[in-house]
């Protein structure tokens, strides 16, 4: 009995530490430079030309060119487990650099990602009518949020349907949070 107890509780183990797993690999952050700060990268990234680092944000953009792919990201703190922050603060705007085609259908606005690369520079652009300097990353590993469950709210299937009298999108679900709770 014991010994299925054990192998029950190491699994679990097992499974939780997988499951809270960085998205980008042990080698890569390693090898990351320690005394690059965010805040001086996006203020001279001229200055950093070469040093490994990882950023993390909103995708803004795809764009797909010849022979390179670019994503413009609103960059976003990351956290220790690598999770992007959902706190509303940033630094600025930047630019993952990939060779290949990246699809815009995955790599969509709003969708979440975390890279890690080389500093090769900075590229001038527009944020709309505005000049802007957006510091460039050659990423050599990139990785996207999960996507949840729009919905993310349980309702028992076996639960009687009458418990549910006013589901409408409109209904005002406080108790559930709904979206389109005003």
């Amino acid at each position: 009995m014991n010994g299925i107890f054990f192998r029950v509780v190491s699994g679990c183990i097992l499974l939780t530490l997988l499951g809270c797993a960085h998205p980008i690999s042990q080698g890569m952050r390693e090898s990351l430079d320690p005394l690059v700060s965010a805040s001086g990268l996006f203020e001279s990234p001229d200055n950093y030309v070469g040093k490994k680092v990882m950023l993390g944000g909103d995708i803004v953009e795809t764009r797909n060119f010849p022979d390179k792919s670019e994503i413009e990201v609103v960059q976003k703190e990351i956290d220790s487990t690598g999770n992007v922050s959902g706190k509303d603060s940033t630094l600025g705007r930047f630019i993952f650099l990939r060779p290949g085609y990246l699809e815009s259908e995955i790599y969509f606005k709003g969708r979440q990602i975390i890279g890690a690369g080389r500093v090769v520079g900075s590229q001038m652009g527009k944020i709309g009518d505005r000049e802007y300097r957006f510091p460039v990353i050659e990423a050599e590993e990139l990785r996207l949020a999960e996507l949840y469950n729009q919905y993310p709210y349980y309702y028992d299937p076996y639960y009687p349907s009458y418990y549910y009298p006013f589901y409408h999108p409109f209904y005002n679900h406080h108790h559930h949070r709904h979206p389109f709770f005003w």
